[in-house]
């Protein structure tokens, strides 16, 4: 009986047969011979009609399937069946990963572009674009406000902040900014804008309870300030109490008195501020028989309260009159 067409021959398939059982011993024996499969099933395998081969074995079932021509993203394609390792080339607006994925010869953003596209405020894709209407790889002005040229810094309390794009594709210098009571964070990027502590914050300026920086007080030592200094209450260091002054504006607690800066104005009788040693800077009462100019009466000298009174040999009416609280039969103050 005749086969139909194209059926495979009575000889074909001895052959198929042959091989494949050959194959199948080869498989079984190949711990301890060593020849190849290829020296036991020596069927000739031209005689193998293609397609007809086991998987991974003979004829064209067993190749590769050629992916650049699936219609599917795959393997390292750039797009569908284009770039990579594929002949074909991406077309414009089609994904990239190198300029030799694309036919344009230029890949931006990630797209197949029409041009290099390198500026810093020009983008190929349309999400990037100020006119987002714009098709896929045809290059144009980025969206107005973007960020461009250097990243942002920050030193010494100032931030140079990024710069922009505008709507014609220039990058436009957005200057600088002062951070204020705050420093610039760990990574000089940015100011702060919270504080943990008093480490936190610029010169002169203190982390309160909220988290935020604040001015410290007039004539606050510390804060930024060196040991002879302290803070004047808008943030500068100047002369701490007790240093030498010849006006207030030199002092951080903004009182020069008796020519060392002082913690207050001290107008008070029988008061001054240039002790030494703890006391040099802090308004205090003066010992007893000191002679103030405050003490403008005739005799007159500092009691132990801080009063005027009358010293050793003033006239007086009663002991309250005299500093050593003693007035004699004489009307005299006695010495203390």
């Amino acid at each position: 009986m005749a086969l139909p067409r194209g059926s495979p021959s009575n000889e074909d398939e001895m052959q198929k047969n042959h091989y494949l059982t050959a194959i199948a011993l080869c498989a079984a024996v190949l711990s301890s011979l060593t020849t190849g499969c290829e020296l036991v099933a020596t069927v000739d395998r031209a005689l193998i009609k293609s397609g007809e081969g086991a998987s991974g074995v003979g004829g064209s079932g067993g190749g590769a399937p050629d992916t650049c021509a699936d219609g599917e993203k795959n393997g390292d394609e750039a797009d569908v069946d284009c770039g990579g390792s594929c002949e074909t080339k991406c077309a414009q607006g089609k994904a990239c990963a190198a300029v030799t994925d694309c036919e344009t010869g230029f890949c931006a953003d990630a797209v197949c572009c029409n041009e290099a596209c390198d500026g810093d405020c020009l983008s190929c894709t349309a999400a990037l674009k100020e006119d987002e209407s714009t098709m896929d790889g045809t290059c144009g002005p980025s969206k107005v406000n973007s960020t461009c040229g250097a990243e942002p810094s920050c030193t010494d309390g100032v931030l140079t902040n990024a710069d922009t794009c505008d709507a014609a594709g220039g990058c436009v210098d957005q200057g600088t900014t002062e951070c204020g009571a705050f420093i610039c964070d760990p990574m000089g990027t940015a100011c702060l804008t919270a504080c943990m502590d008093d480490d936190d914050c610029a010169t002169c300026n203190v982390c309160n309870a909220m988290g935020q920086c604040e001015l410290a007080p007039a004539g606050s030592p510390g804060a930024g300030c060196t040991g002879d200094q302290a803070c004047d209450g808008a943030g500068t260091c100047k002369a701490a109490n007790g240093q030498d002054c010849q006006n207030a504006t030199e002092c951080g607690s903004a009182y020069c008195v008796d020519a060392v800066c002082c913690d207050t104005s001290c107008l008070g009788n029988c008061q001054a501020c240039n002790f030494v040693g703890m006391m040099a800077g802090t308004c205090s009462t003066v010992a007893p028989g000191t002679t103030e100019p405050q003490c403008t009466a005739p005799n007159n000298v500092c009691n132990d309260a801080g009063a005027c009174k009358g010293g050793a040999g003033a006239d007086c009416v009663q002991d309250l009159d005299c500093a050593s609280g003693s007035c004699s039969t004489l009307s005299i103050c006695t010495a203390p």
